[in-house]
């Protein structure tokens, strides 16, 4: 082999030794690249647990106000380039919501058991098989229809119904002024906890069941209209964060749970709270 193709050879080699080394290079800052621009994303979040892992419950359908620094695809994007509400045009709702979950929440766990025995017992419980008991239930006083109140909104519900035993919807009720008073007079006036689940009928709890694996297989409370979830709590100010809502509700669940008024089972999506017995 003449001196020349052996220099060809090792020019040949050397360049394609040198594309390799490019290629790698470029694969391994678009990597760096990504896990930054995640980070930087997840800094901008405006409550503890990311809303795509809260599987089982709805968004409100208005369209939420996007974070500073996201888009609506998630995307990053420069700040001035994201034009915010002003304070005045703040609704309800428009906001991404607070957590309320066993992520974000520390309060002990009862026994399902427990929920169940407690549910039974209440005065006016019964089991709710299908909506003409839902209806009889209704007619005779034993379920009350419940509304938006001071301190608490309620969700849309698709697998059950805004009814609850009357005492039930007595203890939301003082659930809702306690929390709006908690919050009174700091930055975080006028956030609302938002209710995702109220009285079910049996059959709705098997259309659950077939949803959500996680849905009870025995008797639910729900069935009773003795529970009711807890999954948000409503941000009516821009400017506040997550702090303070989520430190009250804590506080909240973890005082009646301590004075024996409630049970509750911290869940991956919610709180689920059981009236346990009537305040004296």
């Amino acid at each position: 082999m003449s001196t020349s193709v052996k220099r060809d050879f090792r020019r040949d080699r050397i360049i394609l030794v040198a594309l390799i080394l490019i290629g790698c290079s470029s694969g391994v800052v678009a990597l760096v690249s990504d896990d930054e621009t995640s980070s930087q994303q997840n800094q901008y979040l405006s409550h503890p647990e990311p809303i795509s892992k809260l599987n089982g419950y709805n968004l409100p359908e208005k369209e939420l106000a996007v974070a500073q620094g996201e888009n609506a695809n998630n995307e990053f994007v420069l700040s001035e380039d994201v034009v915010e509400p002003k304070a005045k045009d703040v609704k309800l709702g428009s906001l991404q919501p607070c957590s309320c979950c066993k992520q974000t929440i520390r309060v002990p766990k009862n026994p399902y058991t427990r929920h169940q025995s407690a549910a039974r017992s209440l005065p006016s419980s019964f089991f709710v098989k299908n909506d003409a008991e839902l209806l009889y239930g209704l007619s005779v006083n034993k379920l009350v229809e419940v509304s938006d109140g001071r301190g608490y909104r309620i969700d849309r519900l698709k697998y059950s119904k805004a009814v609850l035993l009357p005492e039930v919807r007595d203890l939301l009720e003082n659930m809702g002024h306690d929390y709006a008073d908690a919050l009174k007079g700091t930055d975080s006036e006028g956030t609302v906890f938002r209710v995702t689940s109220m009285t079910r009928t049996d059959n709705q709890q098997r259309s659950l069941r077939r949803r959500n694996r996680n849905a009870t297989k025995s008797q639910s409370t729900h069935s009773y209209g003795a529970s009711f979830d807890i999954a948000f709590m409503d941000r009516a100010n821009e400017d506040d964060n997550c702090n303070r809502p989520t430190r009250e509700m804590q506080k909240l669940l973890l005082r009646y749970q301590k004075e024996g008024r409630i049970l509750i089972i911290p869940e991956g999506g919610c709180m689920h709270i059981t009236l346990l017995r009537v305040k004296s």
